[in-house]
């Protein structure tokens, strides 16, 4: 009886041993590795230059802003007692003159208190570029990246403006993906219109990605 306990208790391990065996193999891999490796230096928004000092402004909200005119509708009544609201998002860029700190902003966000039917929102925002007059032109591309749905009509109406004349310069098709580049010379900014139709009462959103660059190659 002890050898064929034995010879079971064998078996046994044998098979336990091939088992083993078997998900080492399964398991054994070989890689070829490579890297990526970084640091990124970032300066404070009162060294930003060229590209880096372009975004948001009001000069209704910053009286005195060595920049166009821009921005003047920013809290414009709607209906009853409602009102336009802007806010803004990080400083991007910032810069002192006799002591009064102004401010360029990395993005808005709109509340649009409308009602079903037409409308026109002349100059609700600004977008500038501020810089010497011996720095290069910079490009701004313009991209509706979320779409506005269920709407008529929806346009981003832009004109170019140096503090002396004003210029049409293009608009968007906020309701379709759609780009349009413009180049600002430095003191140069963008006066935003909004026109926006529907047809029925809700809640409808966009955005759209403003990518600044020295170059007027587009982003992706």
């Amino acid at each position: 009886m002890g050898d064929i306990e034995l010879k079971g208790r064998r078996y046994i391990v044998v098979g336990i041993l091939g088992i083993a065996l078997v998900a080492a193999v399964a398991t054994a891999a070989a890689f070829a590795y490579r890297w990526m490796a970084g640091t990124a230096t970032v300066a404070p928004a009162t060294e930003a230059q060229g590209a880096a000092c372009t975004g948001f402004y009001s000069s209704a909200a910053e009286t005195g802003i060595t920049l166009p005119v821009a921005g003047t509708n920013y809290d414009a009544p709607t209906y009853g007692n409602y009102t336009i609201q802007v806010t803004t998002g990080a400083p991007t860029c910032q810069w002192t003159v006799n002591n009064t700190t102004y401010t360029l902003y990395d993005s808005i966000t709109l509340n649009l208190p409308l009602t079903v039917g037409a409308w026109y929102i002349k100059d609700v925002y600004g977008f500038g570029y501020n810089g010497t007059a011996n720095e290069s032109p910079v490009y701004v591309t313009l991209k509706v990246e979320e779409p506005m749905v269920n709407v008529t009509t929806a346009k981003l109406i832009l004109y170019l403006t140096n503090g002396t004349t004003i210029s049409y310069a293009g608009a968007l098709d906020l309701t379709a993906s759609n780009t349009l580049t413009l180049q600002l010379q430095p003191g140069e900014a963008i006066q935003l219109d909004l026109l926006v139709e529907t047809a029925q009462a809700g809640t409808y959103t966009f955005k759209v990605g403003f990518y600044a660059s020295q170059t007027a190659e587009q982003p992706r």
